[in-house]
């Protein structure tokens, strides 16, 4: 199976299209890093801090996540 990961379009991050397919949620995660900071997965909905407010708290974006087929194409 295959994940497909659909940001809130409001959340998407800069130079990345609003869906993405992967095979590995974690090793997707840890090259993106740079621009998901701080990602966190509760169930389907994956949490990120992109970016922070005026007082230094942390703004969050939000993707939600459903398994796919292999043949599944984004």
């Amino acid at each position: 199976m295959k994940t497909l990961i659909y940001f809130n379009r409001p959340d998407c991050p800069t130079n990345m299209g609003i869906s993405q397919l992967t095979d590995d949620v974690q090793a997707f995660l840890a090259e993106r890093s740079d621009i998901l900071i701080n990602p966190h997965i509760a169930g389907n909905i994956l949490e990120f801090t992109k970016g922070y407010d005026e007082q230094g708290e942390p703004i969050l974006g939000y993707a939600v996540m459903t398994e796919t087929p292999e043949d599944f194409e984004n």
